[in-house]
């Protein structure tokens, strides 16, 4: 799958090299301007995948540690007000309070563990700015404390 995506950003850039050569060889004030457009706009796209490419592959890289570290602390199903008789949302929001609540104790600032814990609650609630957010705080922490 990888692959593929790299097959069609790579065909998407060529086009727009294409594109971008064919407005500089009509010349003129119109073909350079829309060529430097044209640049513009590809620079911009690899710059934009190139970062996502990054934050995925952080991101990878903290949830094989975490799993083979081990989820530490409680969880949402040790928690004693968690039925399974609830709604389908109360686990996870039972997961996000714990996550939120390790962060508050002021331990769990610094803990990228924490942060990333935080951001798989938001993920599960389906908040994904929020959980992005997380996850590139734990990203931020994990480096540091390397």
């Amino acid at each position: 799958m990888v692959v593929g995506l790299v097959l069609i950003t790579l065909l998407y850039c060529w086009a727009l090299l294409w594109l971008a050569w064919g407005f500089a060889r009509a010349g003129g004030v119109v073909g350079w301007g829309l060529a430097a457009a044209v640049a513009i706009l590809l620079a911009l796209t690899v710059w934009v995948i190139w970062r996502e490419v990054l934050f995925g592959l952080n991101a990878a890289r903290l949830a094989r540690e975490y799993s083979s570290d081990g989820a530490s602390g409680p969880t949402a199903t040790d928690a004693a007000d968690v039925k399974p008789a609830e709604p389908s949302c109360a686990v996870p929001r039972a997961e996000f309070d714990l996550a939120k609540a390790a962060i508050e104790q002021g331990t769990g600032e610094s803990d990228w563990r924490a942060w990333f814990r935080l951001s798989l609650a938001y993920d599960a609630l389906h908040d994904r700015r929020q959980a992005r957010a997380a996850a590139r705080r734990a990203i931020e922490l994990h480096r540091a404390a390397r």
